[in-house]
């Protein structure tokens, strides 16, 4: 019994086939992975992504939000991270207007909706200028790996409707259109 020419067809064709299967599986693997840090060992790579987390900056009569690069374990923890390091951050000129003992209670990722609890700590204290500010760093920081995405923030549960003492309007969802580094 010989080998035919559709026999051979078929094997090149089924052979092609698992070919670009197999290519196309592992160039989606490596779009999809986080970036990859080396580290002294070269058989131990640990994976790790940089996320943006804002912090305060006085300048010339007027506040600005400052990006901050901030180091996370995968991109489901990086907002966390990031938000959970502006909240305790302290660095020269540069502050955090989110009260301290804010705490974050939920995150969620859904598509293009970011939602977002902390504790009641966040409404705590502070002016317009600090109200404004920690709205900045929570909505710039919540939505840095997704400029696009729409923040609904809660506080304790309830949907955060207004914040502080002067009772500053919070109208859900908070979009980066809405808000200027610069306050």
């Amino acid at each position: 019994m010989g080998i035919t020419k559709a026999t051979t067809s078929k094997f090149w064709i089924g052979s092609a086939i698992a070919i670009a299967v197999i290519v196309g599986t592992g160039t989606a693997y490596i779009l999809k992975s986080p970036e990859v840090i080396k580290v002294n060992d070269p058989t131990t790579q640990l994976a790790q992504i940089t996320v943006t987390g804002y912090l305060i900056e006085s300048r010339e009569n007027k506040f600005v939000a400052v990006p901050i690069p901030v180091k996370a374990k995968n991109h489901e923890e990086a907002i966390a991270t990031a938000l959970n390091n502006i909240i305790t951050s302290k660095a020269e000129n540069l502050y955090s207007a989110i009260p301290e003992g804010t705490k974050i209670l939920n995150l969620e990722i859904s598509g293009n909706d970011i939602r977002l609890d902390l504790s009641q700590a966040f409404t705590s204290g502070g002016g317009s200028a600090s109200i404004r500010g920690r709205l900045i760093q929570v909505l710039y920081t919540a939505t840095s790996l997704n400029p696009e995405a729409n923040l609904f923030l809660s506080v304790e549960g309830k949907p955060l409707e207004y914040l502080g003492g002067e009772g500053l309007e919070v109208s859900q969802p908070l979009r980066r259109q809405s808000f200027s580094l610069e306050f």
